[in-house]
């Protein structure tokens, strides 16, 4: 793609003060990428004026750790348009005679001088003569070998153009020659040339920081500062949206200008488009650009559409781009796209909006701006448009909001009725499609509701567009201001029978614009004509009658309309909800309807009726659902901020109280969710939108006291407090477990202090709750030395208090919580401190042994959860026990004594550990007993592992694998922790072989011998022919099986399995049988080839010979199956087949030309150049891959390989621009135009010039498919 690109003339062809700005513009952008400030770089004044011999400085530029074109931290330039010669050369660097002063001082500090010439285009000995006769005017000079001298002619000027795609636009644009639709920094807000164009600032809070947690806005000025620090970030992305007319633009042009706070971004490193405009390249095109050619820009592109946004943002991201994008948009909504920082501007207060208009219109006079600045409610655009239509010498303090609207619409033209008619028809809608051809033709279906003839109204919304009451973005328009198109739609609601709108928007062609009308309507809430003509769509036979059976877009038009009437469309909902599966996830709509309801439980009076329905369909997805999660949306309702609900905190908490003593499990999980919302003390946040229509919202009921604050968090601690009492294990343990968790948060944060005392005191005095014990600890620890001495005194007694009193309560803290949870607290090394507290937990088991009465009180709890401080307890009831025997006995029946449908068996592994350390005679009885007991059975495995396995633990797990008494699964526990290397190669030979008759046993086979096959750097283990087998014999009964059998198991240590058992000696005859059932496989689609690339990768590798007599001779359908094997696909970097040394392939082909060809189809004909990418994924370079080239070179018939180059220049399936795609390769594939043969060099010739074609066709149908995405306002 040539985009920017200058000719040599082109520089010639500026002016003496333009080539002068370019080389200071140059010099900036290339300060910018060393990360240097452009206040370096001194330059202005007259051509001709007294300069001391410089035209550019670049000063004190520190450090500059990559000279370019910007040779030395001191660098001068001086620049001339006409041509230089060697003469003239010396002549330019002396005065009268004499080196001008400010070239010796350059050379004293190590610097450079360079002149420039905007004619010259020097050969190397043009350059020497130049060089030349600068060096001889340094004669005499001290210094003067520390002096850098240079020339840059006008092609190295534009070599270093290149180089800078933003400087190039603004070359472009002085020269006559702009990109269509792109401009370099400049008034991009339109203000006149003529006007003062100073960005105003003041103290009024109107930015908002979408990402942050408390929403609140800020002042301009800091708005203006965090937008700059986040694109400053390369990669970064940032969406500025507010409505039309609110000086989106102009804060996005102010953020490149030095007058404006501090740290401006660099105004010559930015590109700016309007995506209303005709673009030539398109947004994606230009992006695709930047990316391949590794530039650093800010692109700024206006009003830009929310999927553009995201695909851009994505293709900066996806290809880790220098790109900062910044784009803008009047459209609000919910969708606030991924890694995305949004910023929202309200609109200016009054005051500024009449500095503005005192500013742009001086002789309206204070009261006359005041006036226009107070009907324009704080819209710049709406004032500005206002203003112009008000004569010096009227005043407007008398007239009505209807006289100054008369005034903005007529414009001094006079009333036209018709042309006022027109833009009330053309406001019934949000946007609208002028083409003929597109969408039904909206505008006739616009006149017919009018009543005005198609021509009529083209022609009067042409009018509107000189008028600047319309905006155009290709074929689609939009009255704007929202200010003004909302007055204009009331107008028109009054004046056309609603039969008469519905008789054409409810015809099925015409659903865009119904939907459009619908986003109107959303806006006009308080108007009783749009009221009514909503409450006509939910009638019988109306679109939303029975919104059970509405589908995603009439879903989105609900939405839309919900402003207008939100207890109608909450009973529709209600409605709707008698219908099976509608409250349910696995309704398609559900992510829609959640968030509609979220938002009309934005008021007291619908919370319950809202909340109640999202909980119904909170109450269908499993917990822990973390994709678009349904609790979530719930649990923001009940955040203490950003919660998007003026719900009083009473109506709030009987809504979860009563979800608290529902009885169902499901929803006690989802008020766990709640709880932990409400409890949340800092960084609140939220992913969800407020805005609602025009209804006036804001982000919820918040505190305005302490008082309310602590109130919040003490009634919601409050709803737990009857559960401590209850005889409900379970639910007392559910509840302790959300105060613990919560308790550093809610004592430092929310100074819940007198009422977590309280509890504490009655629930947890003397070591009766040890997670709250934990907690108490872990609070202190961490925040003990931000509290006030008392606090700090209040704190630790409370610690006192909740310490363990008696041994008893001592294991309790410290057997059933993880080791890390006493760790944490205790600070200094954590290998002591582990070591410590593992040593006391043992000692605790010692004392436990001597008490059964301990035992009996600690089941069930002993076997209900994985914590790994059981293995040491366990250790230590062995070690105490007087009769290790009798006390397991004991545990056995202790466990199934609970019941338990699951046992945790850590316990019993850390007391076999404990008895082995002493008798592994004994550990043996016991392990075997374990057989024996139902419960336990299942955990042999574990339990076995507890201790190094002996052959006789090995013989066992033998004969328990051959018998089928254990599932396959359980054998795992063998690879972990290095177990298995107790295992001979035999026993684990025999093992392995019987579990690969077990179902699913081969996925246990793979995992154990990766980890077998794992040794650490210098290890001489070498794995037995026998163990290789095995693992043979695993791969292909995966081959063997159907692709649903194998799923999604994770086969990622594959590799190091396949490579160790296909290895030498691996018999040949196995080697085809593995290779012959991936193919019948593959062929048979059975398996999926994607799904086995690392055994396809080591196969076509390793035995290239096989594979290739596989899929070329013995298949009956070679052409199929090399396209299911080797063709190119998305996230492949190349064919499998490009692997295989190109030196074995052509041993295979023997000269044979029918090989030659057959194998040239099948390998990749381009590769990557750039490491991190892949040919698919648009990389910015290619070559021809050295298989291909050595196939042509090898080939008799090289036109034929010639052509299937060419054909395989065409991706199968591809991401992104495929122009991109095909230009790129098209550059490898031109180096066949240097071929030593003559017919390839034809050959080529004629293949390129159609690869161009393609890519010139490529890049107009996808340009006019941006240009269709790109353009829409809705």
């Amino acid at each position: 793609m040539i985009f920017f690109e200058l000719e040599p003339s082109d520089i010639s062809n500026l002016n003496d003060a333009d080539l002068r700005e370019l080389v200071a513009r140059l010099c900036e952008a290339e300060l910018i990428r060393q990360e240097l400030q452009t206040s370096c770089v001194l330059w202005g004044g007259a051509q001709e004026a007294a300069d001391g011999g410089l035209d550019v400085r670049v000063v004190d530029a520190i450090p500059l750790l990559k000279p370019g074109f910007v040779s030395r931290e001191n660098t001068g330039f001086q620049v001339k348009k006409n041509s230089m010669s060697k003469a003239a050369c010396k002549n330019e660097m002396l005065d009268r005679g004499t080196l001008k002063t400010v070239i010796a001082d350059l050379a004293e500090k190590k610097g450079a001088y360079i002149i420039v010439s905007g004619k010259d285009d020097c050969s190397d000995k043009m350059l020497s003569e130049r060089l030349l006769g600068m060096k001889s005017a340094l004669e005499g000079l001290p210094d003067s070998e520390e002096l850098l001298l240079d020339f840059y002619g006008r092609d190295r000027i534009s070599a270093w153009l290149r180089q800078f795609p933003e400087v190039a636009l603004w070359v472009r644009s002085r020269l006559g020659k702009p990109l269509s639709g792109w401009r370099p920094f400049g008034r991009w807000a339109s203000t006149p040339v003529d006007k003062d164009d100073e960005f105003l600032l003041d103290e009024h809070p109107c930015v908002i920081d979408m990402n942050s947690h408390h929403k609140e806005p800020s002042t301009i000025s800091d708005g203006i500062r965090l937008v700059r620090e986040r694109l400053q970030r390369s990669g970064s992305a940032v969406r500025i949206t507010g409505l039309s007319g609110v000086g989106k633009t102009r804060f996005a042009q102010a953020l490149f200008e030095s007058d404006v706070c501090d740290n401006s971004l660099p105004r010559a490193n930015v590109i700016y488009a309007d995506l209303g405009d005709e673009l030539t390249p398109t947004a994606s095109e230009l992006v695709s650009y930047l990316v391949a050619n590794d530039f650093s820009s800010y692109l700024v592109l206006d009003n830009c559409p929310p999927d553009v946004h995201r695909k851009l943002q994505n293709q900066i991201s996806s290809n880790q781009a220098k790109l900062s994008l910044l784009t803008i948009e009047y459209d609000i909504s919910d969708d606030r796209p991924e890694d995305t920082e949004v910023i929202h501007i309200e609109p200016s207060s009054e005051q500024t909006v009449s500095k503005i208009i005192q500013k742009r219109f001086p002789s309206l006079g204070r009261v006359n701006s005041d006036k226009v600045a107070e009907f324009s409610g704080g819209n710049a655009r709406v004032a500005i448009a206002l203003a112009s239509r008000v004569g010096p010498d009227e005043t407007l303090t008398n007239f009505s909001d209807e006289d100054l609207f008369q005034r903005l619409f007529n414009q001094r033209k006079g009333t036209t009725e018709s042309l006022l008619e027109s833009a009330e028809i053309l406001s019934l809608v949000y946007s609208f499609n002028i083409s003929p051809k597109e969408y039904n033709d909206e505008l006739s279906a616009l006149s017919r509701i009018g009543g005005f003839e198609r021509d009529r109204l083209n022609r009067n919304h042409a009018e509107l567009l000189r008028r600047q009451l319309s905006q155009k973005r290709g074929n689609w328009r939009a009255v704007l201001p929202h200010a003004i198109a909302n007055r204009l739609a009331r107008r028109a609601l009054q004046n056309i029978d609603p039969d008469k709108i519905n008789a054409e928007l409810l015809k099925a062609d015409n659903f865009r614009l119904f939907k459009s009308c619908a986003h109107r309507l959303g806006y006009l809430h308080d108007f009783e004509p749009a009221r009514y003509l909503a409450h006509t769509w939910m009638k019988i036979d109306g679109p939303f009658h029975n919104i059970a059976r509405c589908d995603a877009e009439l879903l989105t038009a609900l939405t839309y309309i919900a402003p207008v009437f939100p207890e109608v469309v909450l009973i529709a909902i209600e409605n709707a909800s008698e219908a099976r599966d509608f409250c349910s996830r696995d309704n398609q709509n559900f992510s829609t309807l959640v968030r509609l309801l979220r938002k009309i439980a934005y008021d007291d009076q619908y919370f319950d009726r809202s909340a109640g329905l999202i909980l119904r369909f909170a109450e269908t997805e499993q917990s822990g659902e973390n994709n678009n999660s349904i609790a979530s949306q719930l649990a923001s309702l009940f955040s203490l901020y950003l919660s998007g609900t003026q719900a009083t905190p009473a109506r709030r908490l009987c809504f979860v109280n009563r979800m608290l003593n529902s009885g169902n499990f499901r929803q006690l999980e989802i008020a766990q969710d709640i709880l932990r919302s409400a409890f949340q003390v800092s960084h609140w946040s939220s992913s969800g939108g407020f805005d609602f229509g025009a209804r006036s919202r804001d982000f919820g009921w918040e505190p305005t006291t302490n008082k309310e604050t602590l109130d919040w968090y003490v009634g919601y601690i409050e709803l737990l407090v009857p559960f401590l009492d209850s005889d409900n294990a379970p639910l007392c343990n559910w509840a302790k477990a959300i105060l613990a968790n919560h308790f550093l948060g809610l004592w430092s944060y929310a100074g819940c202090f007198d009422i977590l005392e309280n509890i504490v005191r009655k629930y947890g005095a003397g070591g009766k709750w040890p997670d709250m014990w934990t907690a108490i600890k872990r609070t202190i620890h961490y925040n003990g030395k931000k509290h006030a001495p008392e606090l700090l005194k209040r704190i630790e007694a409370l610690e006192h208090l909740a310490a363990p009193a008696d041994p008893y309560f001592e294991i309790e803290a410290y057997a059933l919580t993880n080791i890390w949870d006493h760790v944490e607290v205790r600070g200094g090394s954590y290998t002591e401190n582990s070591e410590k507290i593992h040593q006391k937990i043992e000692e605790l088991g010692e004392l436990a042994s001597s008490e059964p009465d301990y035992l009996e009180r600690l089941a069930p709890r002993l076997w209900e959860k994985h914590i790994d401080a059981l293995w040491s307890f366990g250790k230590g009831l062995a070690k105490g026990s007087s009769n290790q025997g009798l006390t397991f006995d004991t545990l056995v029946r202790l466990m199934q004594k609970q019941e338990l449908e699951v046992v945790q068996p850590i316990l019993f592994c850390g007391f076999i550990a404990g008895v082995h350390a002493g008798d592994p005679g004994l550990s043996r009885k016991l392990q075997e007993s374990v057989l024996d007991v139902p419960e336990l059975k299942q955990y042999f495995v574990n339990i076995l592992s507890a201790t190094p396995i002996a052959p006789w633990g090995s013989k066992k797990l033998i004969e328990l694998a051959k018998a089928g008494e254990l599932e396959a699964w359980r054998f795992q526990q063998i690879s972990y922790g290095r177990v298995h290397e107790s295992i001979s190669d035999d026993d684990l030979s025999e093992l392995l072989a019987a579990l690969n008759d077990l179902a699913d046993g081969i996925f246990s086979t793979i995992e154990i011998l990766s980890m077998r096959f794992f040794t650490e750097k210098g290890s001489n283990y070498s794995p037995s022919d026998d163990l290789r087998s095995v693992g043979r014999q695993a791969i292909l009964k995966l081959l063997s099986m159907h692709r649903d059998e194998i799923g999604r198991r994770q086969l990622h240590r594959m590799d190091r399995v396949i490579a160790e058992c296909l290895s030498e000696p691996a018999a040949e005859n196995e080697v085809r049988d593995i290779i012959n059932l991936l193919c019948n496989g593959v062929e048979t689609y059975r398996l999926y080839s994607f799904e086995l690339e690392t055994i396809i990768a080591y196969l076509v590798k390793n035995y290239p010979e096989f594979v290739l007599d596989r899929v070329l001779i013995d298949s009956e359908n070679s052409e199929q199956l090399i396209y299911l094997l080797f063709k190119d696909r998305v996230n492949r970097s190349s064919s499998p087949l490009n692997l295989a040394p190109i030196e074995r392939v052509l041993n295979w082909c023997n000269g044979n030309q029918d090989r030659i060809h057959e194998v040239a189809g099948a390998v990749s004909a381009y590769t990557s150049l750039d490491k991190e990418s892949q040919p698919l994924d648009n990389p910015k370079k290619v070559t021809l891959s050295h298989h291909i080239t050595s196939l042509l070179d090898t080939a008799e018939n090289k036109v034929a390989i010639v052509e299937t180059i060419f054909s395989r220049s065409f991706p199968s399936g591809w991401s992104g621009s495929l122009a991109d795609i095909l230009e790129v390769r098209s550059e490898a594939f031109a180096v066949l135009l240097n071929h030593v043969s003559p017919e390839v060099r034809e050959m080529a010739k004629t293949k390129l010039s159609l690869l161009n074609r393609s890519i010139r066709e490529n890049r107009e149908r996808e340009a006019e498919e941006y240009n269709r995405r790109e353009q829409r306002f809705e």
